[in-house]
């Protein structure tokens, strides 16, 4: 999975991207032309100040090591964190996870074939 750093990039998926909703993050999502796809992670201010969205940075990057083997490719995705993030622990982070990449379909299912 490659990380996603240019702002053009960010946009993209900001402004044309679906999305789907959980109380600890936001996932959005866009097809791209690549045979792999990237993540980005945003934590704006309404989460809190610097070391709050650092620590819900680092709790998404790693909750989203659990799941990364996992995705279909050819997306690129936003994860977005919410303000109640900060008061969680990295198990619940990775159910959010779950839930959101399950809502989305980017899951790989048990039995079938992804080109990666």
């Amino acid at each position: 999975m490659i990380v996603m750093r240019r702002q053009n990039e960010f946009r993209r998926v900001k402004h044309s991207g679906k999305s789907w909703v959980h109380p600890l993050a936001v996932l959005q999502v866009i097809k791209n032309s690549q045979p792999y796809s990237r993540i980005g992670f945003v934590a704006s201010r309404h989460v809190g100040n610097a070391v709050k969205r650092n620590r819900a940075k680092r709790l998404m990057r790693e909750a989203f090591g659990y799941h990364d083997a996992n995705i279909l490719a050819g997306w690129d995705m936003l994860l977005i964190a919410r303000p109640t993030i900060g008061n969680c622990k990295v198990d619940d982070v990775i159910a959010a996870i779950y839930y959101l990449l399950s809502q989305s379909a980017l899951l790989i299912k048990a039995g079938t074939k992804n080109a990666r």
